[in-house]
């Protein structure tokens, strides 16, 4: 059976907290913990002890009633073939427009993606990395 924690527990069967706590203390109800370390207790325990759980007079179920103006089944089928004449009148339409040729846009400029870039030119080196890296190699290829 499921386990509640001693509050819910309490809430369930009407009871106060501290009444379910000393029936646990005194050993007339038994409890566990669960994962999260809350006292909890299994809902047989509790049917053993204080009988199957009281029915809750505070919360009445409601009973289902219909409203007053829901239309009756002569309505309804009418709505729906309707409906579903339009469906298939939107249908057609849509047959229609897959008929026509796409419409014609501008012509944007054409890009080719595997297009290089070229290279900046050699006297484009804002900042001298270029011919830093320049006398860097070259040095390196007169170590050699």
């Amino acid at each position: 059976m499921a386990e509640l924690t001693i509050g819910r527990m309490a809430k369930l069967y009407n009871l106060h907290r501290s009444s379910l706590y000393e029936a646990v203390a005194k050993g007339r109800v038994s409890a566990g913990l669960n994962a999260n370390g809350q006292k909890v207790i299994d809902t047989s325990e509790m049917i053993r002890v204080y009988g199957p759980v009281p029915n809750d007079t505070r919360h009445p179920t409601p009973k289902k009633q219909t409203p007053p103006d829901t239309p009756d089944s002569s309505a309804l089928l009418d709505e729906l073939r309707a409906l579903r004449a339009e469906i298939a009148s939107l249908r057609d339409e849509v047959h229609q427009l897959r008929r026509l040729p796409p419409p014609s846009t501008p012509e944007a400029p054409k890009t080719d993606a595997h297009a290089t870039i070229e290279p900046p030119a050699d006297n484009d080196d804002p900042h001298g990395l270029r011919s830093l890296a320049r006398a860097m190699f070259d040095a390196a290829q007169r170590e050699k």
